[in-house]
């Protein structure tokens, strides 16, 4: 059986990355190739039984690999067992771009490409794209590609759109459920409008903020969420502004979710009002959790969030918009129990990770078919 090496950032706890995520879910659903990911020491016992690993890194919490520990997975793959196939499942950069191409000439072998998240702009893609087989995670991002690549006149590999994977998840607890909420210090009477997002990157915080009033206005006994992650040193300065702003009013503002499935599972609805997902992949792994649980999600309707199926798109901004989106969702009746089932349905019929693995193994086939055929 043909063997796949996923390169990527290290297949270890902690799982808040969607790259990471991805690459799990994956490499664990593979029925044609045979799975090899790049993990740690620690890491090599809690790999899905079937995915072989190989401890090239040496440590797993950072959002960024250190420099170090990506001159020794490039060394391992130099100097490693030789694999069939590379699957590199990064966000374009020059660096990994140049490595990968060295690599890729030393060891002749054929290369998938995931656009893990996309840069701001597409540009010099002479740099960037190294892959036989290109895949994106968005029509906005295979979009964004094709006009960057008419701009600078770059050939581009073929190029597939694949959603991220959600794996099969289990209904968290009573128990799981009521400690999320005792976390946050709320009742059980209240009811959670989560926004599971960046502070400082995109206008996310912003419409939730404007939202606080007007939803707990029509509805008294919702509580508001922020949960958001140091991803960068100006989150907890934003945090601290944010909860200036709405001090005295019914929401949360936490870094510290101990178990991101029970708060979803406790949450009424989740919104993603954002407009720039940089630093994240196209459809966030989080709202994927929250449809597969039955959880309504609304997402703005702009860019690679068009393609989140199963969630409610909205069209504006403003806050009264976003208000009369929710509301619906929020409020028991036909439109709230329509959206948990067109939830579940696209994580089970379009994210599952057995249907992800599916596309990806095409892609893989295909280009080992392509390398064999310039090898005659």
């Amino acid at each position: 059986m043909p063997r796949v090496l996923f390169v990527s950032k290290p297949i270890a706890p902690p799982f808040h990355d969607g790259t990471k995520c991805l690459v799990r879910d994956v490499a664990a659903a593979l029925r044609e190739l045979s799975p090899v990911v790049l993990t740690t020491r620690e890491g090599l016992s809690l790999l899905p039984p079937g995915v072989e690993g190989r401890a090239v890194y040496g440590g797993s919490g950072s959002f960024a690999p250190a420099l170090a520990d990506n001159a020794r997975a490039a060394f391992a793959l130099l100097t490693g067992p030789r694999d069939d196939l590379w699957h590199f499942v990064f966000a374009p950069n020059a660096r990994t771009g140049q490595v990968a191409r060295l690599l890729k000439r030393a060891r002749r072998l054929p290369i998938v490409q995931t656009v893990a998240s996309p840069p701001r702009h597409f540009t010099g893609l002479s740099r960037l794209i190294f892959g036989d087989e290109l895949v994106v995670q968005s029509r906005a991002t295979a979009a964004s590609l094709a006009a960057a690549a008419s701009a600078e006149r770059f050939e581009l590999p073929p190029v597939t759109v694949i959603p991220p994977p959600v794996a099969a998840i289990s209904r968290p607890s009573e128990d799981a459920v009521r400690q999320a909420r005792a976390e946050l210090g709320l009742r059980d009477a209240d009811r959670i409008v989560l926004y599971p997002g960046d502070l400082e990157v995109s206008s996310g915080a912003e419409i939730s903020q404007a939202l606080v009033t007007p939803l707990t206005e029509r509805f008294p006994d919702a509580v508001v969420v922020f949960a958001y992650r140091n991803k960068t040193p100006h989150a907890a300065e934003r945090a601290a502004r944010l909860r200036r702003l709405l001090e005295g009013k019914q929401v949360r503002i936490t870094d510290r979710v101990s178990s991101m499935h029970a708060l979803l599972a406790a949450s009424r609805v989740v919104i993603f009002p954002v407009d720039d997902l940089w630093g994240k992949v196209d459809q966030p792994i989080v709202l994927l959790e929250a449809l597969s649980l039955g959880v309504p999600c609304a997402v703005l309707d702009r860019g690679p969030l068009r393609d989140v199926v199963g969630a409610a798109k909205v069209t504006s901004v403003d806050a009264r918009v976003w208000l009369d989106a929710v509301t619906p969702l929020f409020a028991d009746g036909p439109a709230r129990r329509a959206a948990e089932a067109e939830g579940r349905d696209a994580a089970s019929r379009v994210y599952a990770s057995g249907v992800v693995a599916r596309a990806y193994e095409a892609i893989y086939l295909r280009a080992l078919a392509g390398a064999r055929t310039n090898a005659s």
